[in-house]
């Protein structure tokens, strides 16, 4: 897996996993355990994302990529958590 792969991967994949977390929030869960939350959506859907990926490219699942599809996971999950924490704080002062 090249650089330019992972980069594109975790920029489309945390994209998704903070539009699957607002989703989930909003339907089932509230304020409460965010961050609980956006772990367990980020390590699905960059693990899941990741290897439907792979597949779809043709990357090899050689050790080194299998090393980066684990570290997909923790980098979508501070992803999506700064990103969603920083928007949602924008709009919360915009409002008030």
């Amino acid at each position: 897996m090249t650089i330019s792969y992972f980069i594109i991967l975790v920029t489309f994949l945390s994209s998704v996993a903070s539009l699957l977390t607002e989703a989930l929030k909003k339907t089932f869960i509230g304020d409460d355990n965010t961050i609980v939350l956006v772990a367990i959506v980020s390590a699905l859907v960059g693990w899941a994302g990741g290897a439907i990926a792979y597949v779809l490219l043709g990357v090899a699942f050689t050790l080194s990529n299998i090393i980066c599809l684990f570290l997909l996971a923790p980098t979508i999950w501070l992803i999506a958590t700064l990103g969603y924490d920083k928007v949602m704080e924008v709009i919360t002062k915009l409002k008030g």
